[in-house]
């Protein structure tokens, strides 16, 4: 099945809140926006411990007081961990990972110059195949940077295998040609494989939020099989949370 002539999203994963200070919108504020523009789940991932202007651990270890629906939106509990380590680790702090991963519904990667010194394609590649192992980690997010270039072929085959997403990050797409044409060789690997992909907005402000129009662009443009976007069907974005093991927040009404 081909991609309609338009998709509906359902989901956005990758946002962020004031308690990323270089964001500027409350938990409420995204939600509420949401809710106005047709995104009924909503991931709040804000950044991993090691950035430089992350949320203290306590952020994480009281995600479980947040309300799991506001204004009809689910509301997924989430992080952007940075990938910090050629051997897969992420900034999941040492000794507190059962806290974390008892808290966290969601978990995005994603490299960062602040928290990885880039280097050559193999060692980024090596990283990314190592922090698949982490059973835990959901998505590679906006994987396009040349900074930190890698073997397309090698890790979006075993993201595919090891049931991952790679991520279509639209405020990537927004900044320069160069990320466009990248993302355009990451989804044709994606194809190639079987790889699903989820389109996120990666939004710093509320009025980004489900705001996909240049990813869906791409997409229409390479002709992007919409089966492989899980974000574009509640069935499909709810089949890969029972996939992962995750719950739905509609457990109570058996769906």
């Amino acid at each position: 099945m081909k991609r309609s002539n338009s998709i509906k999203f359902i989901a956005d994963m990758h946002t962020h809140t004031v308690a990323s200070t270089h964001a500027y919108s409350t938990v409420t504020e995204n939600a509420k926006w949401a809710s106005e523009h047709g995104i009924k789940y909503l991931g709040m991932t804000d950044h991993g411990v090691k950035m430089q202007d992350a949320p203290d651990t306590w952020h994480f270890e009281n995600l479980k007081i947040l309300p799991e629906y506001l204004y009809d939106v689910r509301i997924i509990k989430g992080i952007e961990a940075n990938i910090i380590g050629t051997d897969g680790s992420i900034d999941i702090p040492v000794g507190a990972e059962n806290i974390y991963y008892s808290i966290l519904e969601w978990v995005n990667v994603s490299f960062h110059v602040q928290t990885f010194t880039p280097s050559v394609k193999t060692v980024h590649t090596e990283a990314y195949l190592n922090v698949l192992k982490n059973p835990y980690v959901d998505v590679i997010c906006h994987s396009e940077s040349p900074k930190f270039d890698y073997d397309f072929d090698e890790v979006i085959k075993a993201c595919g295998e090891s049931g991952r997403l790679i991520e279509v990050n639209v405020c990537r797409l927004e900044r320069a040609q160069v990320s466009c044409d990248r993302y355009k060789k990451i989804l044709e690997c994606c194809m190639k494989y079987g790889t699903r992909i989820i389109v996120n907005s990666d939004a710093h402000f509320y009025t980004h939020i489900g705001q996909f129009g240049p990813a869906e662009k791409l997409l229409g443009e390479i002709g992007f099989p919409e089966e492989l976007i899980i974000n574009t069907s509640e069935d499909r974005f709810l089949g890969y949370l029972k996939e992962r093991g995750k719950r739905t927040g509609k457990e109570k009404d058996n769906v």
